[in-house]
């Protein structure tokens, strides 16, 4: 997303959608398992009396009784607004993206021959239009449509593999 806004459908995504785990992770901030338990360095009172909920995707310390969601992890520990928050939060999320991609390539998931990658029809759709739209301006929207269209696949891939990433944690208990 560039541009000052986000929808609420994207906020859902950047705070439910990327781990928290992940987040802090790749904000590098010091967490371990203790007690079965994942645990991080709070950003408030630096001590490790904290937890995490895959179930909500949030974080809480327990020392100064204050709970996280990406965002305001991303804020505390780096220190940015609200929208250079979110903006970091896109940017691990297109990493997800990129790294799903490289696990799970379009032709390893397929199961029939006759399958294809869900881009490759919106790229058709465009071209075998009926009515060949002659503006420019017609064909930027197509174009953009289409790009959204493509955003949309790749957050609802980031949202598949944060769900079976939480599948896999719950059934592993």
């Amino acid at each position: 997303m560039t541009g000052s806004r986000y929808t609420r459908q994207q906020l859902f995504v950047l705070r439910n959608h990327i781990p928290i785990d992940r987040v802090i992770e790749a904000l590098d901030v010091h967490n371990a398992i203790h007690d079965g338990q994942y645990r991080f360095n709070c950003p408030m009172c630096h001590r490790m009396n904290t937890g995490i909920s895959r179930k909500t995707n949030l974080a809480r310390c327990f020392d100064c009784k204050k709970n996280y969601n990406t965002i305001d992890l991303v804020k505390e520990i780096m220190g940015l607004g609200f929208l250079e928050s979110a903006a970091y939060l896109e940017k691990i999320k297109e990493q997800m993206s990129a790294e799903t991609h490289q696990k799970y390539p379009p032709e390893k998931m397929t199961r029939q021959k006759d399958m294809v990658h869900i881009g490759d029809v919106f790229k058709s759709l465009a071209s075998s239009s009926p009515e060949k739209a002659s503006s420019s301006r017609a064909l930027r929207q197509e174009s953009q449509a289409i790009s959204d269209l493509q955003k949309r696949v790749c957050d609802l891939e980031i949202c598949i593999k944060s769900l079976s990433e939480k599948i896999a944690f719950l059934e592993r208990r």
